[in-house]
């Protein structure tokens, strides 16, 4: 017993030299590994201060023409390998002024870059965090000289028309001599503001925005087939600021199930779901538009859908109802349940929408239901999670512009609080719009 306990003690106060020693000597090699990167953030520094001013430019950054430095290279030293990150930028100084005229008691800046500012990030390659980060501002001999250039604003805003800072925004014209091809990072106000570009006025500088885990959006060039693009492909004007405002938002999943009448999963079910936004008009192009197919179980996962209001179809079925009501409006960074009922009867009652969605407790609420096929004498009721069933009161079918409209009075006296489904009777058919109705305090 005393020899298993001597080594017992003798196990515990390795295993706390062998922790310490793991920390120190993961201190040390980090230690080095930053005194290292500072060095090469130092050496590049050095050679970009010895060079000509009109020479800082990378190949993709935000400076026109482009320059032979890389914007992104490998090195390797004392055996680490490390990842530099250079950005080179003009900065427009608001002391004279700003290319748009916003500053008070200011001019506006018809050559709004002023100086250059250097910025150089050394991570060791394969971590996330910089070891080291410098940067430094260049002015030039001579500066704010005429210049025959346009500028371009892009700034980013999500679905609540926040900025969204560093995003990936990709800048080309293959037109222009050298070809515009950059590829820089919105800032803390999402956007960024690039001079000294070559004028255009033919729509050839395309713009297109991204982050991770982000919708995309671009500008969209003019063809003989779609002449008519929402968002066109700009010109760069002489000595004028040309403004783009694109937006993206953090993506989100619909969950698809697709069910019969009487409630039997439809498996293996071709469905169509389009997005209400488009990139063309007259004729219209969809931004998103995709064909499914549901599993056997009749469920379907859509994954990386922005925001936006969708409409889904079943080429082979009639759509009894969905819930939510279509269009099915899909807010940023969220999973959606989306429910299907479907039937193969082009007479089988329907429900498209609702007004109003709500009531409050208490209240009497005039109810309008739109669809097809709902009979002369219809019942309809609204029934609880729980149960709880309140008949509509005073039904009348009315037809109008090729729709169905059912009004009827639910009283709401009593009810509870949340969300109730609207069920319809007609013919010995019934049609559920789950969750149809929601009960407030």
């Amino acid at each position: 017993m005393e020899i298993l306990v001597d080594f017992a003690i003798v196990a515990i106060v390795s295993t706390a030299v062998l922790s310490a020693y793991s920390v120190s000597f993961k201190v040390i090699s980090l230690a080095q590994a930053k005194i290292a990167a500072v060095a090469l953030a130092n050496e590049k520094m050095e050679i970009i201060r010895n060079m000509p001013y009109d020479d800082l430019a990378t190949q993709h950054g935000p400076i026109y023409p482009p320059g032979n430095l890389l914007d992104t290279e490998s090195i390797t030293r004392n055996g680490i390998n490390f990842t530099v990150n250079t950005v080179i930028s003009y900065v427009d100084d608001p002391y004279d002024g700003n290319a748009e005229g916003t500053i008070p008691n200011q001019p506006k800046d018809l050559y709004p870059y002023d100086y250059k500012k250097v910025e150089i990030t050394v991570l060791k390659t394969g971590r996330s965090g910089h070891l080291a980060k410098i940067s430094s501002n260049v002015a030039a001999k001579a500066a704010e000289t005429p210049s025959n250039s346009g500028i371009i604003k892009v700034c980013l805003i999500d679905s609540l028309s926040q900025s969204v800072p560093d995003a990936t925004i990709t800048i080309t014209n293959p037109e222009a001599d050298p070809p515009v091809n950059m590829v820089v990072q919105s800032d803390i106000n999402g956007c960024i503001m690039i001079p000294n570009l070559p004028p255009d006025q033919h729509n050839q500088y395309h713009v297109t925005v991204s982050k991770d885990g982000y919708s995309t959006d671009s500008t969209e060039p003019r063809t003989a087939q779609n002449p008519n693009a929402l968002k066109p492909d700009i010109d760069i004007l002489i000595q004028e600021v040309t403004n783009v405002t694109l937006q993206i938002d953090r993506v989100s999943t619909m969950v698809i199930d697709v069910k019969d009448t009487n409630g039997t999963p439809i498996g293996n079910a071709q469905l169509h779901l389009q997005g209400k936004k488009e990139i063309y008009f007259n004729p219209s192009t969809p931004k998103y538009s995709h064909d499914f197919v549901t599993d056997a179980n009749g469920h379907l996962q859509v994954d990386s859908l922005e925001f936006d209001d969708y409409t889904i179809t079943l080429p082979n079925w009639n759509i009894a109802s969905t819930s939510p009501y279509q269009p099915i409006s899909l807010k940023a960074n969220t999973t959606l349940p989306v429910i299907v009922t479907a039937t193969l009867s082009a007479t089988y009652p329907t429900v498209e929408s609702a007004e109003p969605i709500s009531g409050q407790v208490g209240e009497t609420v005039s109810l309008s239901v739109i669809g097809s096929n709902f009979g002369s004498d219809p019942l309809i009721k609204m029934v609880s999670a729980s149960g709880s069933e309140i008949v509509g009161q005073n039904v009348s079918v009315s037809r109008h512009s090729g729709k169905e409209i059912i009004d009827a009075d639910f009283d709401l006296s009593g009810a509870a609080t949340g969300q109730w489904s609207i069920i319809i009777s007609t013919g010995g058919q019934i049609v559920t719009q789950t969750d149809g109705f929601e009960v407030t305090p």
